[in-house]
Protein backbone atom coordinates (compact mmCIF):
# COMPACT_ATOMS: atom_id res chain seq x y z
CA UNK A 1 0.00 0.00 0.00
CA UNK A 2 2.26 2.42 0.89
CA UNK A 3 4.16 1.68 -2.34
CA UNK A 4 1.22 2.15 -4.12
CA UNK A 5 1.02 5.77 -2.23
CA UNK A 6 4.37 7.01 -3.30
CA UNK A 7 4.12 5.67 -6.67
CA UNK A 8 0.94 7.83 -6.90
CA UNK A 9 2.51 11.07 -5.04
CA UNK A 10 5.82 10.63 -7.30
CA UNK A 11 3.23 10.40 -10.55
CA UNK A 12 1.94 13.60 -9.15
CA UNK A 13 4.95 15.71 -8.88
CA UNK A 14 5.93 14.41 -12.27
CA UNK A 15 2.89 15.70 -14.18
CA UNK A 16 3.04 18.90 -11.98
CA UNK A 17 6.62 19.34 -13.53
CA UNK A 18 5.37 18.64 -16.80
CA UNK A 19 2.63 20.37 -16.42
CA UNK A 20 4.55 23.76 -15.43
CA UNK A 21 7.73 22.83 -18.18
CA UNK A 22 4.62 23.12 -20.81
CA UNK A 23 2.77 26.38 -19.54
CA UNK A 24 6.42 27.89 -19.63
CA UNK A 25 6.78 26.95 -23.00
CA UNK A 26 3.46 28.06 -24.21
CA UNK A 27 3.91 31.01 -21.95
CA UNK A 28 7.29 31.90 -24.06
CA UNK A 29 5.86 31.45 -27.01
CA UNK A 30 2.97 33.60 -26.26
CA UNK A 31 4.90 36.52 -25.05
CA UNK A 32 7.08 36.13 -28.11
CA UNK A 33 4.24 36.02 -30.85
CA UNK A 34 3.54 39.25 -29.05
CA UNK A 35 6.91 40.38 -29.33
CA UNK A 36 7.13 41.28 -25.29
CA UNK A 37 11.17 39.17 -25.76
CA UNK A 38 12.20 40.03 -22.63
CA UNK A 39 9.40 38.27 -20.95
CA UNK A 40 9.76 35.69 -23.29
CA UNK A 41 13.61 35.02 -22.63
CA UNK A 42 12.22 34.61 -18.83
CA UNK A 43 10.00 31.66 -19.58
CA UNK A 44 11.84 29.81 -21.37
CA UNK A 45 15.00 30.30 -18.98
CA UNK A 46 12.21 28.97 -16.09
CA UNK A 47 11.23 25.91 -18.67
CA UNK A 48 15.14 25.10 -19.14
CA UNK A 49 14.91 25.01 -15.08
CA UNK A 50 13.75 21.37 -15.49
CA UNK A 51 15.73 19.05 -16.27
CA UNK A 52 13.52 17.36 -18.48
CA UNK A 53 13.16 20.48 -21.24
CA UNK A 54 17.11 19.39 -22.15
CA UNK A 55 15.19 16.80 -24.49
CA UNK A 56 11.70 18.69 -25.39
CA UNK A 57 12.22 19.69 -29.29
CA UNK A 58 9.52 22.30 -28.74
CA UNK A 59 11.29 24.19 -25.76
CA UNK A 60 14.53 24.04 -28.12
CA UNK A 61 12.92 25.56 -31.37
CA UNK A 62 11.26 28.28 -28.86
CA UNK A 63 14.66 29.00 -27.76
CA UNK A 64 16.38 29.64 -31.41
CA UNK A 65 13.38 31.84 -32.32
CA UNK A 66 13.60 33.99 -29.65
CA UNK A 67 17.38 34.42 -29.82
CA UNK A 68 16.53 35.11 -33.33
CA UNK A 69 14.32 37.79 -32.46
CA UNK A 70 16.68 39.07 -30.06
CA UNK A 71 19.43 39.02 -33.08
CA UNK A 72 17.09 41.22 -35.47
CA UNK A 73 15.48 43.44 -32.61
CA UNK A 74 15.37 47.14 -33.74
CA UNK A 75 14.04 47.70 -30.01
CA UNK A 76 16.91 49.03 -28.35
CA UNK A 77 15.68 47.61 -24.79
CA UNK A 78 15.86 43.66 -26.26
CA UNK A 79 19.02 44.37 -28.03
CA UNK A 80 21.65 43.56 -25.42
CA UNK A 81 19.27 41.12 -23.88
CA UNK A 82 21.45 37.71 -25.10
CA UNK A 83 25.45 37.82 -26.02
CA UNK A 84 26.29 36.10 -28.91
CA UNK A 85 22.51 35.71 -30.24
CA UNK A 86 22.74 34.64 -33.59
CA UNK A 87 25.41 31.80 -32.46
CA UNK A 88 22.91 30.98 -29.75
CA UNK A 89 19.96 30.77 -31.95
CA UNK A 90 21.98 28.56 -34.34
CA UNK A 91 22.43 26.38 -31.90
CA UNK A 92 19.09 25.56 -30.07
CA UNK A 93 17.68 25.18 -33.97
CA UNK A 94 20.50 22.32 -34.20
CA UNK A 95 19.16 20.91 -30.96
CA UNK A 96 15.37 21.19 -31.75
CA UNK A 97 16.08 19.44 -35.13
CA UNK A 98 18.58 16.67 -33.39
CA UNK A 99 15.46 15.89 -30.90
CA UNK A 100 12.39 15.88 -33.47
CA UNK A 101 12.94 12.87 -34.65
CA UNK A 102 9.81 12.39 -35.05
CA UNK A 103 9.37 15.01 -37.62
CA UNK A 104 6.26 15.88 -35.75
CA UNK A 105 7.89 19.92 -35.69
CA UNK A 106 9.65 19.93 -39.36
CA UNK A 107 7.31 22.61 -40.99
CA UNK A 108 7.73 24.82 -37.64
CA UNK A 109 11.78 24.21 -38.15
CA UNK A 110 11.93 24.49 -41.81
CA UNK A 111 10.25 27.98 -41.67
CA UNK A 112 12.63 28.79 -38.69
CA UNK A 113 15.79 27.67 -40.81
CA UNK A 114 14.84 30.06 -43.58
CA UNK A 115 14.40 32.96 -41.10
CA UNK A 116 17.71 31.69 -39.43
CA UNK A 117 19.97 31.51 -42.53
CA UNK A 118 19.03 34.93 -43.16
CA UNK A 119 20.00 35.71 -39.93
CA UNK A 120 22.92 34.16 -40.17
CA UNK A 121 23.61 35.72 -43.63
CA UNK A 122 23.15 39.51 -42.02
CA UNK A 123 25.53 38.38 -38.83
CA UNK A 124 28.11 37.61 -41.65
CA UNK A 125 27.72 40.56 -43.78
CA UNK A 126 28.38 42.77 -40.10
CA UNK A 127 31.71 40.55 -39.95
CA UNK A 128 32.36 41.71 -43.34
CA UNK A 129 31.99 45.26 -42.77
CA UNK A 130 34.18 45.23 -40.14
CA UNK A 131 36.57 43.65 -41.81
CA UNK A 132 36.66 40.66 -39.59
CA UNK A 133 37.13 38.02 -42.18
CA UNK A 134 36.86 34.88 -40.49
CA UNK A 135 33.87 35.50 -38.68
CA UNK A 136 32.23 36.85 -41.72
CA UNK A 137 33.42 33.29 -43.64
CA UNK A 138 32.22 31.05 -41.45
CA UNK A 139 28.99 33.09 -41.23
CA UNK A 140 28.29 33.20 -44.74
CA UNK A 141 29.33 29.47 -44.69
CA UNK A 142 26.67 28.32 -41.81
CA UNK A 143 24.28 30.21 -43.89
CA UNK A 144 24.83 28.40 -46.76
CA UNK A 145 24.55 24.94 -45.03
CA UNK A 146 21.33 25.82 -43.41
CA UNK A 147 20.20 26.78 -46.63
CA UNK A 148 21.13 23.67 -48.28
CA UNK A 149 19.53 21.56 -45.52
CA UNK A 150 16.20 22.62 -46.92
CA UNK A 151 17.18 22.01 -50.46
CA UNK A 152 18.10 25.80 -51.60
CA UNK A 153 21.86 25.94 -53.25
CA UNK A 154 22.35 29.48 -52.31
CA UNK A 155 25.89 30.05 -54.60
CA UNK A 156 26.27 33.45 -53.75
CA UNK A 157 26.07 32.69 -50.26
CA UNK A 158 29.12 30.45 -50.37
CA UNK A 159 31.02 32.69 -53.11
CA UNK A 160 30.88 35.39 -49.93
CA UNK A 161 31.94 32.72 -47.65
CA UNK A 162 35.28 31.73 -49.89
CA UNK A 163 35.84 35.83 -50.33
CA UNK A 164 36.07 36.28 -46.73
CA UNK A 165 38.34 33.52 -46.53
CA UNK A 166 40.38 34.38 -48.92
CA UNK A 167 40.57 38.29 -47.38
CA UNK A 168 41.74 36.27 -44.15
CA UNK A 169 44.30 34.26 -45.79
CA UNK A 170 42.08 30.99 -44.46
CA UNK A 171 43.41 29.66 -48.03
CA UNK A 172 42.24 25.67 -47.76
CA UNK A 173 38.52 27.23 -47.20
CA UNK A 174 38.78 29.34 -49.96
CA UNK A 175 40.21 27.29 -52.24
CA UNK A 176 37.95 24.58 -51.52
CA UNK A 177 34.62 26.42 -51.81
CA UNK A 178 35.56 28.55 -54.78
CA UNK A 179 36.39 24.91 -56.61
CA UNK A 180 32.83 23.32 -55.13
CA UNK A 181 31.32 26.93 -57.03
CA UNK A 182 34.01 26.34 -60.40
CA UNK A 183 32.13 22.63 -60.33
CA UNK A 184 28.44 24.31 -60.04
CA UNK A 185 29.33 26.30 -62.93
CA UNK A 186 28.72 29.31 -60.90
CA UNK A 187 28.86 31.77 -63.48
CA UNK A 188 31.63 34.25 -61.91
CA UNK A 189 34.83 34.99 -63.57
CA UNK A 190 36.27 36.17 -60.33
CA UNK A 191 36.62 32.81 -59.01
CA UNK A 192 39.15 32.27 -61.17
CA UNK A 193 41.17 35.19 -60.56
CA UNK A 194 40.92 34.29 -57.04
CA UNK A 195 42.03 30.87 -57.32
CA UNK A 196 44.82 32.43 -59.03
CA UNK A 197 45.81 34.99 -56.28
CA UNK A 198 45.65 32.17 -53.67
CA UNK A 199 48.33 30.09 -55.91
CA UNK A 200 50.10 32.98 -56.15
CA UNK A 201 50.01 34.07 -52.35
CA UNK A 202 51.20 30.32 -51.83
CA UNK A 203 54.06 31.03 -54.40
CA UNK A 204 52.98 28.57 -57.15
CA UNK A 205 53.03 30.67 -60.26
CA UNK A 206 52.65 28.04 -62.30
CA UNK A 207 49.10 26.42 -60.98
CA UNK A 208 48.06 30.59 -61.02
CA UNK A 209 48.99 30.56 -64.29
CA UNK A 210 46.54 27.57 -65.05
CA UNK A 211 43.70 29.34 -63.09
CA UNK A 212 43.88 32.06 -65.26
CA UNK A 213 44.53 30.36 -68.97
CA UNK A 214 41.24 27.90 -67.68
CA UNK A 215 39.11 31.18 -66.83
CA UNK A 216 40.20 32.96 -69.93
CA UNK A 217 38.88 29.66 -71.96
CA UNK A 218 36.04 30.56 -70.01
CA UNK A 219 35.59 34.07 -70.04
CA UNK A 220 37.47 35.33 -72.92
CA UNK A 221 36.55 39.21 -72.92
CA UNK A 222 37.03 39.24 -68.90
CA UNK A 223 39.35 42.55 -68.23
CA UNK A 224 39.99 41.23 -64.39
CA UNK A 225 41.69 38.15 -65.86
CA UNK A 226 43.52 39.84 -68.31
CA UNK A 227 45.00 42.31 -65.95
CA UNK A 228 45.23 39.63 -63.69
CA UNK A 229 47.34 37.38 -66.34
CA UNK A 230 49.28 40.53 -66.44
CA UNK A 231 50.27 40.51 -63.12
CA UNK A 232 51.32 37.23 -63.26
CA UNK A 233 53.81 38.20 -65.95
CA UNK A 234 55.01 41.39 -64.52
CA UNK A 235 55.93 39.17 -61.04
CA UNK A 236 57.87 36.57 -63.11
CA UNK A 237 59.79 39.08 -64.94
CA UNK A 238 58.17 38.39 -68.57
CA UNK A 239 58.00 41.25 -69.64
CA UNK A 240 57.12 41.13 -73.13
CA UNK A 241 54.02 38.82 -72.36
CA UNK A 242 52.80 41.30 -69.81
CA UNK A 243 52.81 44.28 -72.61
CA UNK A 244 51.39 41.77 -75.02
CA UNK A 245 48.29 40.94 -72.62
CA UNK A 246 47.83 44.76 -71.41
CA UNK A 247 47.70 45.85 -75.21
CA UNK A 248 45.00 43.90 -75.55
CA UNK A 249 42.95 44.99 -72.61
CA UNK A 250 43.58 48.51 -73.06
CA UNK A 251 42.12 47.89 -77.03
CA UNK A 252 39.08 46.53 -75.21
CA UNK A 253 38.92 49.11 -72.26
CA UNK A 254 41.11 52.46 -73.62
CA UNK A 255 39.03 54.48 -70.69
CA UNK A 256 40.37 52.29 -67.99
CA UNK A 257 43.59 54.05 -65.82
CA UNK A 258 44.08 50.67 -63.98
CA UNK A 259 45.41 49.12 -67.39
CA UNK A 260 47.78 51.95 -68.37
CA UNK A 261 49.23 51.92 -64.72
CA UNK A 262 49.78 47.80 -64.88
CA UNK A 263 51.53 48.76 -68.10
CA UNK A 264 52.93 51.92 -66.34
CA UNK A 265 54.74 49.05 -64.00
CA UNK A 266 55.36 46.43 -66.33
CA UNK A 267 58.03 48.92 -68.12
CA UNK A 268 58.75 50.68 -65.20
CA UNK A 269 60.40 47.39 -63.88
CA UNK A 270 62.22 46.75 -67.14
CA UNK A 271 63.69 50.36 -66.23
CA UNK A 272 64.94 49.12 -63.46
CA UNK A 273 66.36 45.94 -64.07
CA UNK A 274 70.17 46.47 -65.40
CA UNK A 275 70.04 42.70 -67.09
CA UNK A 276 68.45 44.68 -70.27
CA UNK A 277 70.92 47.08 -72.21
CA UNK A 278 70.71 50.92 -72.27
CA UNK A 279 68.94 51.43 -74.84
CA UNK A 280 66.11 49.43 -73.78
CA UNK A 281 66.28 50.41 -70.42
CA UNK A 282 65.69 53.78 -72.02
CA UNK A 283 63.03 52.76 -74.09
CA UNK A 284 61.44 51.03 -71.28
CA UNK A 285 61.74 54.15 -68.99
CA UNK A 286 59.75 56.76 -71.79
CA UNK A 287 56.98 53.95 -72.01
CA UNK A 288 56.70 53.68 -68.57
CA UNK A 289 56.16 57.77 -68.24
CA UNK A 290 53.72 57.67 -71.01
CA UNK A 291 51.79 54.97 -69.32
CA UNK A 292 51.90 56.71 -66.27
CA UNK A 293 50.57 59.90 -67.54
CA UNK A 294 47.83 58.55 -69.52
CA UNK A 295 46.81 56.83 -65.98
CA UNK A 296 46.53 60.37 -64.52
CA UNK A 297 44.76 61.92 -67.17
CA UNK A 298 42.15 59.89 -66.84
CA UNK A 299 41.71 59.82 -62.78
CA UNK A 300 43.70 62.84 -61.23
CA UNK A 301 43.23 61.51 -58.10
CA UNK A 302 45.34 58.02 -58.98
CA UNK A 303 47.58 57.73 -55.75
CA UNK A 304 49.35 54.99 -57.02
CA UNK A 305 50.24 56.06 -60.30
CA UNK A 306 51.17 59.68 -59.56
CA UNK A 307 53.67 58.14 -56.98
CA UNK A 308 55.09 55.41 -59.61
CA UNK A 309 55.33 58.32 -61.71
CA UNK A 310 57.51 60.60 -58.99
CA UNK A 311 59.66 57.62 -58.10
CA UNK A 312 60.39 56.37 -61.21
CA UNK A 313 61.67 59.95 -62.36
CA UNK A 314 63.74 60.01 -59.43
CA UNK A 315 65.55 56.67 -59.90
CA UNK A 316 66.31 57.74 -63.06
CA UNK A 317 67.99 61.17 -60.98
CA UNK A 318 69.90 58.19 -59.46
CA UNK A 319 70.42 55.88 -62.06
CA UNK A 320 72.52 59.39 -64.29
CA UNK A 321 73.80 60.24 -60.82
CA UNK A 322 75.63 57.04 -60.54
CA UNK A 323 76.83 57.14 -63.72
CA UNK A 324 78.26 60.90 -63.35
CA UNK A 325 79.81 59.63 -60.18
CA UNK A 326 81.25 56.36 -62.06
CA UNK A 327 82.40 58.87 -65.09
CA UNK A 328 83.65 61.60 -62.43
CA UNK A 329 86.68 58.74 -60.78
CA UNK A 330 87.30 57.58 -64.28
CA UNK A 331 87.98 61.19 -66.14
CA UNK A 332 88.18 63.34 -63.10
CA UNK A 333 86.62 65.70 -65.47
CA UNK A 334 84.61 68.51 -62.87
CA UNK A 335 83.35 70.51 -65.61
CA UNK A 336 81.26 67.68 -67.46
CA UNK A 337 79.96 66.40 -63.68
CA UNK A 338 78.89 70.05 -63.25
CA UNK A 339 76.89 69.69 -66.60
CA UNK A 340 75.63 66.27 -65.31
CA UNK A 341 74.51 67.66 -62.45
CA UNK A 342 72.28 70.13 -63.81
CA UNK A 343 70.43 67.23 -65.23
CA UNK A 344 70.42 65.08 -62.95
CA UNK A 345 68.56 68.01 -60.85
CA UNK A 346 66.17 68.85 -63.42
CA UNK A 347 65.40 65.08 -63.54
CA UNK A 348 64.90 65.35 -59.98
CA UNK A 349 62.95 68.27 -60.63
CA UNK A 350 60.46 66.51 -62.40
CA UNK A 351 59.84 64.34 -59.77
CA UNK A 352 58.92 66.90 -57.02
CA UNK A 353 55.39 67.74 -58.22
CA UNK A 354 54.25 64.13 -57.73
CA UNK A 355 55.73 63.38 -54.93
CA UNK A 356 54.34 66.42 -53.52
CA UNK A 357 50.99 65.71 -55.13
CA UNK A 358 51.06 61.79 -53.90
CA UNK A 359 51.34 63.25 -50.12
CA UNK A 360 48.10 65.86 -50.74
CA UNK A 361 46.70 62.85 -51.54
CA UNK A 362 47.57 60.16 -49.18
CA UNK A 363 46.07 60.07 -45.40
CA UNK A 364 48.25 60.20 -42.60
CA UNK A 365 47.05 57.33 -41.07
CA UNK A 366 47.78 55.15 -44.58
CA UNK A 367 50.50 52.79 -44.24
CA UNK A 368 52.08 54.54 -47.33
CA UNK A 369 52.39 57.50 -45.62
CA UNK A 370 55.54 57.12 -44.73
CA UNK A 371 57.01 55.88 -47.27
CA UNK A 372 55.57 59.02 -49.63
CA UNK A 373 57.71 61.50 -46.57
CA UNK A 374 61.11 59.60 -46.88
CA UNK A 375 61.40 59.99 -50.05
CA UNK A 376 59.89 63.39 -50.04
CA UNK A 377 63.02 63.61 -47.62
CA UNK A 378 65.51 62.12 -49.78
CA UNK A 379 64.68 64.27 -52.56
CA UNK A 380 64.85 67.79 -50.64
CA UNK A 381 68.10 66.20 -49.61
CA UNK A 382 69.47 65.79 -52.66
CA UNK A 383 68.49 68.99 -54.37
CA UNK A 384 69.36 70.93 -51.60
CA UNK A 385 65.77 72.53 -50.96
CA UNK A 386 66.60 73.11 -47.55
CA UNK A 387 63.58 75.06 -46.01
CA UNK A 388 61.31 72.40 -47.73
CA UNK A 389 63.87 69.71 -45.83
CA UNK A 390 62.98 71.04 -42.71
CA UNK A 391 59.39 71.07 -43.25
CA UNK A 392 59.10 67.56 -44.56
CA UNK A 393 61.47 66.92 -41.58
CA UNK A 394 59.30 67.88 -38.50
CA UNK A 395 56.24 65.99 -40.74
CA UNK A 396 58.25 62.92 -40.27
CA UNK A 397 58.66 63.30 -36.96
CA UNK A 398 55.35 64.29 -35.92
CA UNK A 399 54.12 61.07 -37.50
CA UNK A 400 56.75 58.04 -37.05
CA UNK A 401 59.48 59.65 -34.51
CA UNK A 402 60.64 57.83 -31.60
CA UNK A 403 58.78 59.01 -28.34
CA UNK A 404 61.14 60.56 -25.85
CA UNK A 405 61.06 58.97 -22.77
Amino acid sequence: MKRTIFFLIFCLFTATFAEAQRRDIRRANRNLNRGNLETALEHIRDAFEEEETQYNAEAWLTKGQIYMEIAITQEPEYMDLVENSVEKADEAIRKAEELDEDDELILDLQQAKLVLSEVVFNEGVNYFEQENWINASNLFYRSYEIAESFGSIDTLTLYNAALAAELGQNYENAKKWYHELVEMEHDEPYLYSSLSTIAMAQGDTIQATEYIKEGRNRYPESLDLIFNEANIHIFTGNVEAAREVLDIAIERDPENPNLYFALGANYDKMAQDTTYSEEEREFAFNQAEEAYQQAIELDDEYFDAIYNLGVLYYNKGIQLFEEADERLRATQDFQQYEEDEKEIHEVWFKAQPYLERAKEIIEPDNPNYEIVIISLVQLYARTEQLDKLKEIEEIYLQYFGEDEE
